[in-house]
């Protein structure tokens, strides 16, 4: 440094120590304005924060900031790049290596708030709450907020046992205001890591070929399974245990690859084949069995995250969603290969579309049936947890989330959607990974189940193509058309009868009915409902005075009265007019509504609401009263909904009476179709749902008479014209009840998944959130695997193109991760333990050459899943037993115990427990209850009573005596049995269940009916069988354990017998052998996998 500076600089700080040390402030002048510039602070100007004392001290020390520049020339940091480079290497590196870089590092694996401090585009990148530092401007930097501890995060943290000095933080704040130079070069990095440990790391890598080792126990290997496994064992000096006895097997290898215990006869029918290949037979039989496809439909349907229903608050029942089911376990039971079995999930609707427009024109039924197996294919994206209550952006890009992450983890093991709001902290997945994929999802519809604000579906894809869903809606409308017409001929001659007939009918249609009964016809109706004398309005202007009104009960809020008209109303510029009449029959505390609109709350177009006391109505979401009521009092009500300014009004009439309804917007939602009215308890009341008396109802596009006007004469009617005017509401009825079923006819099935949309690339979500929006990023693959990109001018969501990149050979990902998830299926324990996550966070594969082996023999298999289950259990490392009480096993459990206590490397097979459908199907197997049949959809109430909200959530428990798989399963509310038993969590994929041990599990088995129904069964089968109780008992053990009974268990059980059965006065030798099945049925021989 030059003598110059040097002397300057030291007058310049030596002075500013001295201001430092003022008489009458609480802190430092430093603190107040706490940079080198002070100058640059307002409050330096501000002469009511100092004194004359102070503010001369603050001109000096200003002073002193110009001197060293005018006697010295530039500071050190000011100078240029060399000195910047001294003063950051002698003042800045040590504080961000010893207090900083602990918690944001890369080098450590730690980034928290997902910020890196180790170099300079780690700062600028930021984290979570954006850059860290703005060169040049210390106040607007995060970093120096929080070293002066000015934000919601101080750093370094209070607990973490460092601090910065006054000094040092002082450095950090000249280094930034003099645009915070750093010549930390960052490595080349891909998220979380760096370019090289991309390249190194296992999961990344191509599938390596790699021959089945030589070992020197070789009488241990039956296939090249085995030699991979006994390498491992030999190299860490282990050895395998002896092999399960054929019925261990059997019984084994049955529950494993169909979720059922093996029956008698298959027991006796293996263990009579002593040929070499009776294993390979049985394994066969067993993997071309339906029972297969199932129980592996299961697993996959964890992974995929089915549910029955949608998952939102009201949790929408989704009526379609079991064609998926149904489509993965036929896909199974087909054994179709796993690439094809992949991409039909991504991209089955395009393929389908392919199909269809294939030279092949002809709709034969096999073509028809693939086109439909296509389409349903894809509920795996739609299938997932739901969190919106309308299908618009405001919830949808949730839904694409929970489809990215879906994708990563089920397909790929990776943790996709961490890179949501920044770079994935540890994998090599960037922000513009994650919208690339978002792109293609936002690039797609989506099947809408039914939310709390659009209460119906939307949106569901046919199940036939374009063409042939054209063709039927067409003749549907033909048929349609000709039905409307032959019932406005007939409402024509009803007119000219009665000139009072109009838009649904007269009065209510309630003259025709019968007094003291519910009300019919064009009704529905709910609760305690009646046709009633005094509930006759005395008002005649509308129609003519007639002799019966309709008493609404005060039941709950869901129940109440329903009229649809006989023909929907779509307005365009024409005015609607309603008129009602109404009383509150007596004093009771609640509220009732009125609905105008279309369907059972699909699209409303005005709410109203009574009370005893008050007359309300809904504006924007809100009610408002507008006139007081007496109780027993009747009121006229007349609304007009005017199509030219979308607003709603009228007025209440009484005796001595009248309100004006101001003008009220109709609801934002409404879609200009009326045919529906409703009046039901959602009031502006909440806590109760008063009685109410209706009569006069009147829907039409003409005014009504006027509140005052002359009474209307009810034409009297010749029996002839009776007799004709009868004759024509019975034709009416019938065209009513035709032109009904005809607009119900299924034509064509749809299917929960999803269909193309218009192709967008989407924009970067600043930490996730959509309506903070960055640079815009191309659709294409994940940039560690390829990063192929949907070419620009392409017509397509790039799904399909998605679909393709998953199941490519080459993605390393693609068949490592399937065949680790079939191997823990088998074993319980995947080669990678973490079987969706192949990444940094996850665990490295106890036996990588052989997870390569087997990935590559898949692939050259054509993909075949029977012949990777054919390899691993006909493997002897299967075979292997779990009992580890032999003595010729006794040294290599001891010394497996001590050096490999979870089994890793495999030496000994594991005992697990059944999971929740293998021990439910298994009971209802044993006693013959069970139902091997295929189930069709479940029994959910019909959609024009969908009412769900998140206050009154769908939900249904439906009894089966199917397999579990088929058993309704709801995201919001477990099923009662499968919650109880670990059943899979549907709002996740689940790769790995969790099984647990409790008292209510024992007592579930103890006291339920499903198990004493399934004893009772299964002894009465027994005592039907034979009458000699030895026989019985070998019956009862080997249907329930796969083995006859040991001597022991042979006499405790026909000591057992004789004692229960002396205790029950009545059928005791039934009951006591229900009781010994109880017994079996829950003993750990049977729920447990050995």
């Amino acid at each position: 440094m030059p003598w110059r500076q040097f002397v300057a600089a030291g007058v310049y700080w030596t002075i500013y120590a001295v201001t430092l040390r003022r008489i009458d402030w609480g802190q430092s002048i430093y603190t107040e304005f706490p940079y080198i510039w002070p100058l640059r602070h307002p409050r330096f100007w501000n002469p009511r924060y100092h004194s004359m004392c102070d503010l001369f001290c603050r001109f000096f020390r200003a002073s002193c900031c110009v001197v060293p520049l005018v006697v010295g020339g530039l500071s050190p940091i000011a100078k240029g790049q060399e000195t910047q480079s001294d003063f950051f290497e002698a003042r800045i590196r040590p504080i961000l290596v010893d207090h900083c870089e602990i918690c944001h590092s890369l080098s450590t694996q730690k980034s928290s708030g997902g910020l890196v401090l180790d170099s300079a585009d780690g700062w600028k990148l930021g984290g979570d709450s954006g850059p860290a530092i703005v060169p040049g401007n210390p106040e607007e930097s995060l970093l120096i907020r929080a070293v002066r501890a000015q934000g919601h995060s101080p750093m370094p943290p209070a607990d973490s046992g460092l601090s910065l000095t006054e000094s040092q933080i002082r450095d950090l704040e000249a280094w930034v205001m003099q645009g915070a130079y750093d010549p930390r070069k960052s490595a080349e990095r891909i998220g979380g890591m760096r370019a090289e440990e991309v390249r190194s790391w296992w999961s990344f890598q191509p599938l390596g070929s790699h021959e089945p080792p030589e070992v020197v126990h070789d009488q241990w290997v039956w296939n090249p399974i085995d030699r991979f496994v006994v390498a491992g064992l030999e190299a860490q000096g282990l050895g395998p245990v002896s092999t399960a006895s054929k019925r261990e097997w059997i019984r084994r290898v049955t529950l494993d690859l169909t979720g059922l215990v093996p029956t008698p006869d298959q027991i006796r029918e293996y263990l009579a084949d002593e040929s070499p290949q009776a294993d390979a037979r049985l394994v066969d039989r067993l993997l071309e069995s339906h029972e297969h496809a199932e129980r592996y439909g299961r697993h996959w349907l964890d992974v995929a995250r089915y549910s029955d229903t949608a998952g939102d608050g009201a949790d929408y029942p989704v009526r379609e969603a079991y064609r998926y089911r149904d489509w993965v376990i036929r896909s199974i039971y087909a054994n179709k290969p796993w690439d094809q079995f992949v991409r039909e999930q991504i991209a089955g609707d395009l393929f389908a579309r392919d199909l269809a427009g294939s030279s092949d024109a002809a709709d034969g039924p096999a073509r028809l049936e693939a086109y439909a197996d296509l389409v349903t294919a894809t509920g795996f994206l739609a299938i997932g947890k739901r969190y919106g209550y309308a299908p618009n952006a405001d919830f949808q890009h949730l839904d694409f989330a929970d489809a990215i992450d879906s994708i990563g983890r089920s397909f790929l093991g990776l943790s996709i959607g961490c890179a949501r709001c920044h770079d994935h902290k540890y994998d090599p997945i960037t922000v513009q990974d994650y919208y690339a994929l978002y792109g293609i999802m936002q690039s797609t519809l989506w099947a809408f189940p039914g939310g709390e604000e659009q209460k119906r579906p939307a949106n569901f894809p046919a199940l036939a193509p374009p063409e042939q869903v054209a063709r039927l809606e067409q003749h549907r409308t033909d048929r349609l058309r000709s039905i409307d017409q032959e019932m406005e001929r007939a409402r024509a001659e009803r007119m000219e009868l009665d000139p009072s007939y109009h838009a649904g009918g007269i009065d209510l249609d309630l003259e025709a009915q019968e007094v003291g009964k519910p009300p019919t016809k064009a009704w529905l109706s709910a609760g305690p409902n009646l046709v009633l004398s005094e509930s006759q309005s005395p008002y005649a202007h509308v129609f003519g005075q007639g002799t019966r009104g309709v008493r609404v009960g005060a039941g709950t809020p869901f129940e109440g009265v329903r009229y649809v008209l006989d023909r929907k109303l779509k307005l365009t510029d024409r005015p609607l007019y309603f008129a009602l009449d109404f009383r509150v029959p007596e004093s009771t505390q609640g509220s009732c509504r009125l609905y105008l609109g279309r369907g059972v709350i699909e699209s409303i177009a005005l709410e109203c609401s009574i009370s005893k006391d008050a007359f309300a109505i809904k504006n924007a979401g809100e009610w408002k009263v507008v006139s007081a009521l007496e109780v027993g009092q009747w009121y006229h009500l007349q609304l007009k909904l005017d199509l030219s300014d979308m607003t709603w009004s009228g007025g209440l009439y009484g005796d001595r009476f009248e309100a004006t309804i101001p003008k009220t917007p109709v609801s934002a939602t409404w879609d200009r179709h009326a045919d529906t009215f409703i009046c039901d308890g959602f009031g502006h009341i909440g806590d109760g749902v008063l009685a109410r008396d209706l009569d006069n109802l009147g829907i039409h596009t003409e005014p009504f008479a006027a509140f005052g006007s002359p009474a209307l004469e009810r034409p009297s009617r010749s029996p002839a014209s009776q007799e004709l005017f009868a004759s024509l509401d019975k034709q009416d009825k019938e065209l009513q009840t035709q032109r009904a079923a005809i607009a119900a006819e299924v034509l064509y099935g749809a299917a929960y998944g999803v269909s193309e949309s218009k192709p967008t690339d989407a924009r970067i979500q600043l930490r996730g959130e959509p309506s903070k929006t960055s640079d815009e990023v191309p659709r294409r693959f994940l940039s560690v695997l390829g990063g192929q990109l949907v070419p620009r001018d392409h017509a397509e969501s790039g799904r399909r193109e998605l679909a393709y990149w998953l199941s490519d050979p080459k993605n390393p990902l693609a068949a490592r991760v399937f065949v680790n998830r079939v191997w823990h299926w088998h074993f319980g324990q995947g080669l990678v333990p973490t079987t969706s996550d192949f990444g940094v966070r996850g665990q490295a594969p106890s036996h990588p050459e052989l997870l390569d082996y087997l990935s590559l023999r898949f692939i050259e298999s054509g993909w075949d899943v029977r012949q990777l289950h054919r390899w691993i259990v006909l493997s002897r490392t299967y075979h292997l037993t779990s009992q580890v009480d032999a003595p010729e096993d006794m040294d290599r459990v001891s010394k497996g115990g001590q050096l490999d206590p979870g089994n890793r490397w495999l030496w000994r097979s594991v005992k697990r427990p059944m999971d929740a459908e293998t021990l439910r199907d298994s009971i209802l197997s044993v006693s013959g209850l069970l139902d091997r049949g295929v189930p069709k959809e479940h029994p959910f109430p019909s959609v024009d009573t969908w009412a769900f909200t998140i206050h009154n959530p769908f939900h249904a428990v439906y009894e089966s005596a199917h397999r579990s798989v088929y058993l309704m399963q709801q995201r919001n509310r477990k099923h009662p049995y499968l919650g109880l038993f670990d059943g899979a969590d549907p709002n996740l994929s689940v790769d790995q269940r969790q099984a647990t041990t409790t008292p209510t599990q024992t007592l579930y088995l103890m006291n339920s009916p499903l198990v004493h129904q399934a004893s009772e069964s299964l002894s009465k089968r027994c005592l039907g069988t034979t009458s000699d109780v030895t026989a019985r008992l070998q019956l009862v053990y080997e249907t329930t354990l796969g083995r006859p009974p040991s001597p022991e268990e042979q006499t405790e059980c026909l000591e057992f017998l004789e004692a229960y059965a002396q205790r029950e006065p009545s059928d005791g030798e039934l009951k006591a052998w229900g009781a010994l099945c109880r017994v079996l049925m829950t003993s750990n021989s049977f729920l447990y996998i050995d």
